[in-house]
């Protein structure tokens, strides 16, 4: 059991405070610092001063963290009911800060029961549960069926696959644009780059629907506007505005050559007059333009040095310097202008597709009564901005609300923020309807910790909203209290001394708190050891690979295993000489020891092999691809087999799997010693005769592949895993987490019964092609070591972190999105644009500086991910 130790003053004061019911509060809280407690508290606070359970709302940003919000309170309120009036009456008081009276106490042992009669319940939930209670409530306002259902993951993936799928048929089918902007993203982005488009157009679809309704019109010709192209123009026209080239008529190129030529210049002779010749005698303008720049740039792109390369030049020809540089300035101008236009070119390409897409999407989801959960927010946050209906929406939802509790604030998106902002509007307005009630919003996270910057979450948005609060507040005479915590409950002063020294350097501290003061953690732990250590970096070894192919591949060598045998070791070696946590007076177990990385690669794979060999439990991985895992290959082998009885490598597959478990010399017998042209279906019936494990092997075969031709998907594979083993199978061979694995795939298999075609084929194809990721709950009560990515691992904490980096940079130019958002000038629409990078596209001035940008938010992330992986800690 954790020791107890006393709370400092002014963490005391601060906590009252932010809990105090008759405060509007902002609580900015480092982690650790027990932001969740104070939030409980403060629901707590405000149901004993009398407040109807229903009219509060708390709003969190995970199921978990709603969940892990009500046990609390609820927790409280029920050991409430079984305390006496001694012990109960110290408990109010140490929370409220003032002696209860009768009637408080009768109230405190009534609120497990109030809060649990409530009609609808007390309301601790997501953002998106909140939102999708909303649209149940005014469907007609928001123009969504009544009765709505909400989209898995799964059948998102299935139903976007189906589009997909519309859409390549609608491209066969002869229309004529679509098929033209297809072609134009192959030739520009190649097959895979198509790939990465629609999975952007996916992830973006909301800002990209917005975008192309405010700027599709007359062939996205606002897009070139934006960008100062006149309609009509082309890339022809643009390089040709650069000739004759300044600077450097034909009269004076010729006078140059000779010159040069004459003086012997070895540098021009060789690096600018061949290409310049060449530009000289081209017709095409585009090319002309490139061999200009090849002839009088430098391979990087800028211009030689006049003093040094005209050196012998310039006692000849005076001006040669000043015509050179005129030269090359319009060749950057023009060269970059026409890079910006063609990547323009591909733009109009990408959203017409993105336009198709989002629109059969958009289609097959209204046709099936379906809402996905992008559609929770925006829906959400169109209805109350409505100006028909969103006063009345936000009336009648202003009746029900009286306090909003925001959690984990720096996750919220600006969409969230848009609706919070909204439901909020009438809360400090002045004397209205309901002036004589008491209303207040509190918040409470750490900008520190923002790292779904993936998920839309923007650090800045939680200062701004604590600022446009803070002045609303304000101005209605009202107390808001602007808090900070640093007092943590959770790690050692070893451990923070660590996070503040990393952190102490301005530099490093860019992008982790708009608090120009360097950070500050305060232990409560004050007198419990804790121990940092930092590891040297490992780096590639050179290692002769042996000639002999049959031997076995050693990948010992490789940074990633290196470091995962030695964590491994570390652990094995703790717990093997029964070391004791200091502090705690317990023995290290393996559900003791967190590991975190940035990223999935090798390393956790490496580290799970190791930990395993060890004979060390390990929680399987937190997140993976469907369609990756090894029980799931095997299902689908089956699969391709019974579509087509000809495929010979799924057999073998499927033959040398748990499902059958066939031996290496069985299977070689059946498939190498077959006579020519004969297939292993046939080679299999063949020796059945002699064999009754090869003939009960047929006749399964022959059974599924009835099934499978009659039966949905869905029934077909749940009757192959359930009733003839197959699940008993694959875990005695593969391990309990396969179990979890192939209860995500019936859950896909189900998804898409509901969602897509019907059929075993165009189901194998929607899991190879667009399979989803599948994220696993990690149990904390399990005693295994757990390894998973920073992010997964926000709100966790453990006595023993092992933090490993790949040593990857934050940011490549890989990194930047296939469609950058930019913000317009406002001239020809209103809010975000979108542009297309393809990977052959040439760098112009706008994603030079987009690049630039998403360095720096790349960067900044990475700190802020490191200050969660290290606060992670506890010893």
């Amino acid at each position: 059991m954790k020791k107890a130790y006393p709370i400092p003053t002014d963490t005391a004061v601060s906590q009252a405070s932010a809990s105090d019911p008759q405060n509007s509060a902002w609580v900015s809280a480092n982690a650790g610092s027990g932001k969740t407690h104070v939030l409980a508290q403060r629901v707590i606070r405000l149901l004993l001063r009398g407040t109807d359970p229903s009219k509060i709302l708390c709003l969190t940003y995970t199921r978990a963290a709603a969940a892990n919000m009500s046990n609390r309170v609820f927790s409280t309120l029920s050991e409430w009911t079984a305390l006496g009036d001694a012990e109960l009456a110290t408990r109010i008081e140490t929370l409220d800060g003032r002696q209860p009276d009768r009637e408080t106490m009768r109230r405190a042992r009534r609120l497990f029961a109030e809060a649990l009669e409530t009609p609808g319940g007390l309301k601790i939930q997501t953002i998106h549960a909140f939102c999708e209670s909303v649209l149940h409530q005014f469907p007609l306002e928001a123009n969504i069926p009544a009765h709505f259902e909400m989209l898995d993951p799964q059948m998102e993936a299935s139903l976007f696959s189906a589009a997909r799928r519309d859409m390549i048929s609608g491209t066969a089918a002869g229309d004529a644009g679509l098929a033209e902007a297809f072609a134009t993203i192959l030739e520009r982005g190649s097959e895979h780059g198509l790939d990465a488009l629609l999975a952007e157009i996916v992830r973006k679809r909301d800002g990209l629907r917005a975008f192309i309704s405010a700027a599709g019109g007359d062939g996205f010709q606002a897009l070139f506007d934006e960008f100062r192209f006149r309609a009509g123009q082309t890339a022809e026209g643009l390089a040709a505005s650069v000739w004759p080239l300044p600077g450097f008529l034909p009269d004076y190129f010729i006078t140059f050559a000779r010159a040069a030529e004459a003086a012997d210049a070895r540098l021009v002779l060789n690096n600018v007059l061949p290409y310049a010749r060449l530009a000289f005698a081209e017709d095409d303008p585009v090319r002309r333009l490139h061999l200009l720049a090849k002839a009088f740039l430098r391979a990087d792109g800028k211009p030689y040095e006049p003093a040094k390369t005209f050196k012998a030049l310039l006692d000849r020809l005076p001006d040669l310097a000043e015509r050179y540089l005129s030269a090359v300035d319009a060749i950057l101008e023009i060269s970059d202008r026409l890079a910006l236009f063609r990547m323009l070119e591909g733009t109009r390409a990408a959203l017409i597709i993105a336009d198709w897409l989002i629109a059969r999407y958009e289609h097959l989801k209204r046709a099936r009564g379906f809402l996905d959960f992008n559609d929770l927010i925006t829906r959400t946050v169109n209805l109350l901005a409505r100006p028909d209906a969103g006063p009345w929406v936000q009336y009648k939802l202003d009746q029900g609300i009286d306090h909003i509790l925001l959690d984990e604030a720096q996750d919220t998106s600006p969409d969230q923020w848009e609706v919070v902002k909204r439901l909020a509007e009438e809360f400090f307005a002045g004397l209205g309807a309901r002036d004589n009630v008491h209303r207040t919003v509190f918040a409470v996270g750490d900008e520190k910790q923002s790292i779904y910057s993936f998920q839309g979450a923007a650090p800045d948005s939680f200062a701004d909203s604590r600022l446009l609060f803070s002045a609303k507040v304000r101005d209605a005479k009202v107390t808001f209290a602007d808090l900070k915590l640093t007092w943590s409950f959770r790690s050692t002063e070893d451990v923070l001394a660590a996070v503040d020294r990393v952190f102490a350097d301005p530099l490093v501290r860019r992008g982790i708190s708009h608090d120009p003061d360097p950070l500050t953690h305060k232990a409560i732990r004050s007198d419990a050891p804790g121990y940092v250590e930092v590891w040297p970096s490992i780096g590639a070894d050179v290692v002769d690979e042996p000639d002999d192919w049959t031997q076995a591949v050693d990948h010992a060598h490789a940074p990633a295993v290196r470091i995962a045998e030695n964590v491994a070791a570390t652990i094995a070696g703790w717990i093997g000489a029964g070391e004791v946590i200091e502090g705690r007076g317990k023995k290290l177990r393996p559900g003791d020891v967190l590991v975190l990385v940035r990223k999935r690669d090798r390393f956790v794979h490496a580290l799970t092999r190791a930990l395993k060999r060890r004979d060390i439990p390990v929680a399987g991985a937190d997140r993976l691809s469907l369609p990756g895992h090894i029980a799931v290959k095997d299902l689908i082998a089956l699969g391709h087999f019974l579509v087509q009885p000809e495929d010979d490598l799924s057999l073998a597959a499927v033959l040398r799997s748990p499902i059958f478990d066939v031996s290496e010399e069985t299977l070689f017998a059946l498939a190498g010693e077959r006579p020519s042209g004969l297939s292993l279906i046939a080679s299999l019936r063949q020796q059945a005769g002699e064999s009754a494990a090869l003939a009960a092997i047929a006749a399964q075969l022959d059974t599924w592949s009835d099934e499978a031709a009659f039966r949905p998907v869905f029934e077909f594979y749940a009757g192959a895993l359930a009733r003839d083993g197959l699940r008993k199978k694959m875990i005695a061979r593969l391990g309990p987490e396969a179990g979890d694995i192939l209860d995500e795939f019936l859950s896909f298999c189900l998804a898409e019964e509901r969602t897509g075609l019907p059929g075993l084929e165009s189901f194998l194809s929607t899991l190879e092609n667009a399979g989803p990721e599948i994220k696993r709950e990690m149990d904390q009560t399990r005693d295994e070591v757990r390894v998973m990515t920073v992010h997964a691992a926000k709100g966790l904490e453990a006595p023993v972190v092992f933090l490993v980096d790949g040593g990857s940079a934050p940011f490549s130019d890989q990194h930047l999105p296939r469609l950058m958002p930019f913000d317009g000038s406002g001239q020809h629409w209103d809010g975000k644009g979108y542009l297309w990078r393809s990977a052959g596209d040439v760098a112009n001035g706008f994603s030079r500086a987009a690049s630039v940008r998403a360095r720096e938010l790349a960067d900044d992330e990475y700190r802020r991910l490191l200050y969660v992986g290290m606060t992670r800690a506890e010893d």
